[in-house]
């Protein structure tokens, strides 16, 4: 099972978007199967009331991991660690439409948004 995580550097600039997920996702079945790839992001669902205080924030802890050499390689004080475009409660609805935009199949598109998951569960927890 691979889990796609919706991260920032699905892309070189550190500013993913959604389409980038798309991509990971269709590159990722073409590899491996549509039967052994879903979600893998542990991020929130949670919508952020004011990104802009959010990403001040962020930038800060961003510049403090900087300072003690802790920091993500590419990793700027203006990277979320998040798809911007993707995020809040409304995310996977979204997503499961760009797949059908890109040619996913209702079957196909199930199974990467959780399907495979539970069937890899099942297997391993069963």
């Amino acid at each position: 099972y691979v889990g796609v995580y919706f991260m920032p550097f699905l892309n070189l600039s550190g500013h993913a978007h959604a389409e980038d997920v798309v991509a990971h996702i269709a590159h990722a079945v073409n590899v491996c199967g549509e039967d052994h790839v879903g979600i893998g992001t542990d991020g929130s669902v949670s919508a952020i009331d004011d990104l802009q205080a959010y990403q001040s924030h962020l930038a800060a802890e961003i510049e403090g991991r900087a300072k003690a050499g802790i920091g993500a390689k590419g990793e700027r004080p203006d990277t979320s660690p998040f798809v911007v475009d993707l995020r809040g409660p409304e995310q996977f609805r979204k997503l499961e439409g760009l797949l059908k935009a890109k040619g996913f199949t209702e079957r196909p598109i199930d199974k990467v948004m959780g399907l495979n998951f539970l069937a890899y569960a099942r297997e391993i927890w069963g």
